[in-house]
């Protein structure tokens, strides 16, 4: 059967369901706390991470915040806490609405596998099929776009970058979604269509500008009604306008910063707004395989897309996953947390153990992250047993490979969550933290492990990929993104500098929403050009460079840039 924009759009308006358990309400008089009755047990464990959440709010100086907890597949506990703004007394209510950045991405998600399950899109169908006019760069191959389907996107493997040259994580000014999304086309991608694993806040703007396209309505409005509206989540909504209007709004902060931008262009990878009620909603809609009061929403076919990790790695189609041992029992945890622009989220979810959880929060504190954390290791630790390491260092098979082997390692590796200098020392291959030196294991000559210092004796695995195609080494993590390129080593052949480099060399000031954030140095080593301790292995052509980590640095415009972002000559 073929389905037209109507067809999806009346269809899913039509399966709109509410969340029995909560009222839906987005008035500004919504409580601070939807009483729900829990046993006696459960209700002292809340009360314990009621006042460690109130013990963070004080001492990191976060104005407010909202959790909702499901327990045994139920809701147990929603609640608001302190205030809507710092500069406020209005409370936080679990009405209030908050953005979730990043965790946006699995809302989007969902909205394109309704579209793909409606026959609007195709998630293994080139993106040029429904945008035949975009373009973007490619070092590796003519006509990216033509390989590039809305499942890579979504998997995070096409290829992107993070930042876009209009409306970025780093601009004040509101750039409209659509003028944003174009200027995609401008980007350079770092790897090959399908290569490799790499977050990118562009591959998802890229996913809703498709819907929005096909749709022929805004992105906003697809969300609310695919989305939104089915699940009886009033207060949501991914339109910067309607945010401003709302009365029950948190509104973000940030240190340093007297101000932070409240309307950001990049709605279907960070512009969600939703409050603690609603994302009660939506945990249990994700605990139900797509069900909302028993009616299938989401077809169990596209469901469990969704979540097998078909490529590998750790993250799936919006989602991502950790793998747990309590007791005995493996434990899957699925995630997807989201911060920036003064916002922060946690959302978790333990399918077999119908446990979930999310806080909301308008501060992009650290400690924020860790709120809720000890009370799902109680539930889960009272339902399973302790926490154990799922695959301990002591129980992998390891081997000794030649000691010629290990030469390929030494150096200094990069990656999007840490940095490592690989060394060897007394004959043995590792990483230094302070005062410790980590060794690394081998299982095979390619796949290799860290076997302390480890959480519970748990192990971080990498499996080593040579260089090619202009591109350095690396090593893929198996979990998080741990994932590491190659830099530089004792072992590199110098380079072949040219004197047209002398105009690039100096300091560069980076702003963020109009502010001097962070200082970066060209200059030369080795006979490369380097960006800070980032080599620049290419010159692509004269001006264009790209990094080892396969991020583009262009000298041919006024003023530079660096991931799409502005340097500044100090």
């Amino acid at each position: 059967m073929s389905w037209n924009r109507r067809c999806f759009m009346v269809s899913a308006g039509a399966a709109a369901a509410s969340i029995s358990t909560l009222p839906a309400n987005s008035s500004a008089a919504a409580p601070a706390t939807v009483g729900l009755d829990a046993p006696p047990d459960l209700q002292s464990l809340i009360d314990a991470e009621r006042q460690r959440l109130l013990a963070t709010l004080a001492k990191e100086g976060i104005a407010g915040a909202a959790v909702c907890l499901i327990h045994e597949g139920k809701p147990a506990w929603v609640e608001g806490f302190g205030s809507t703004d710092a500069q406020s007394a209005a409370k936080v209510t679990t009405g209030t609405i908050f953005n979730i950045e990043s965790t946006s991405k699995n809302f989007t998600t969902v909205a394109i596998l309704l579209a793909v399950q409606q026959g609007l899109l195709d998630l293994d169908q080139p993106i040029s099929a429904y945008l035949p006019d975009f373009r973007v760069h490619s070092r590796f191959e003519r006509r990216p776009e033509s390989k590039i389907t809305l499942r890579l996107l979504l998997s995070h493997r096409a290829g992107f970058t993070h930042e876009a040259p209009v409306g970025n994580n780093y601009d004040a000014a509101f750039a409209d979604f659509e003028t944003h999304a174009r200027s995609i086309s401008q980007t350079w991608l770092r790897y090959p269509v399908g290569q490799r694993y790499e977050y990118s806040n562009l591959g998802f703007d890229l996913a809703g500008y498709i819907l929005q396209t096909v749709a022929k309505m805004p992105f906003a409005q697809c969300l609310k009604r695919s989305v939104f509206e089915p699940l009886g989540m009033s207060d949501s909504t991914a339109s910067p306008e309607e945010y401003a209007q709302r009365s029950d709004r948190a509104v973000g902060h940030q240190k340093g910063y007297d101000a932070v931008p409240s309307r950001i262009p990049l709605i279907p990878s960070g512009g969600v707004y939703t409050s603690a009620r609603d994302m009660a909603a939506y945990l249990m809609f994700h605990l139900n395989q797509g069900q909302v009061d028993g009616k299938a929403i989401l077809d169990e076919r596209l469901w469990k897309q969704m979540h097998g990790f078909s490529f590998g790695g750790n993250y799936s189609l919006g989602i991502a996953r950790a793998e747990l041992r309590y007791g005995d029992t493996p434990i899957r945890l699925l995630n997807h947390n989201g911060g920036g622009f003064g916002f922060g989220c946690v959302f978790n979810i333990y399918p077999q153990a119908g446990l979930a959880w999310a806080v909301l929060f308008n501060d992009v504190a650290d400690p924020g992250y860790q709120i809720g954390a000890p009370l799902q290791r109680a539930l889960l630790t009272r339902q399973y047993g302790d926490q154990k390491a799922r695959l301990p260092v002591k129980d992998l098979s390891t081997i000794e490979p030649l000691p010629a082997d290990l030469e390929k390692f030494v150096g200094n590796w990069r990656g999007r969550a840490f940095r490592a200098d690989i060394k060897i020392q007394n004959g043995s291959l590792g990483i230094p933290f302070g005062t410790i030196f980590a060794p690394l294991r081998f299982t095979s000559p390619g796949d290799l492990f860290i076997a302390q210092p480890v959480p519970l004796g748990e192990s971080l695995q990498l499996r080593y990929f040579p260089g090619r195609e202009a591109q350095p080494a690396y090593l893929e993590a198996s979990t998080g993104d741990a994932s590491l390129n190659y830099n530089d080593g004792p072992q590199d052949l110098p380079g072949q500098e040219r004197k047209a480099w002398d105009a690039y060399l100096g300091d560069y000031t980076i702003q963020i929403w109009g502010k001097p954030s962070q200082q970066v140095r060209i200059h030369r080593k080795n006979g490369y050009l380097y960006l800070d301790d980032f080599r620049l292995i290419v010159e692509f052509e004269p001006g264009l460079f790209f990094a080892s980590d396969g991020e583009a640095v262009d000298f041919r415009h006024t003023p530079a840039t660096w991931r799409n972002v502005r340097l500044i000559r100090s």
